[in-house]
């Protein structure tokens, strides 16, 4: 299986991460359930790290996720959860070298 992988951290403004979070739930829940691009999202509020949300996203293929940065969910979200946030989440994109079926 072919399958493109990113990772995402976000640094919240100190105790903000509930409302990121919120926003998260409003706008981009919906929008990676019903994509069928995104073979795997998994969504993370780290216990040690209160201002930090990671994010592992799977998707079909490179272009795929590329596609879903332009959808108007994906736009409104970055609009939305822009005040909530401590500058731009740091980002990791790479071919999956292997995932299990």
């Amino acid at each position: 299986m072919s399958a493109h992988a990113v990772f995402i951290t976000h640094r919240t403004k100190s105790g903000q991460r509930s409302k990121a979070e919120a926003v998260w739930n409003r706008i981009m829940k919906p929008a990676i359930i019903a994509n069928p691009n995104h073979l795997a999202y998994v969504y993370t509020l780290p216990d040690e790290e209160p201002d930090v949300i990671r994010a592992f996203q799977l998707y079909r293929t490179a272009d795929d996720a590329a596609a879903f940065l332009q959808t108007p969910e994906y736009l409104q979200y970055t609009e939305a959860v822009d005040e909530h946030l401590d500058g731009p989440p740091h980002v990791a994109s790479t071919p999956a070298a292997w995932v299990k079926p």
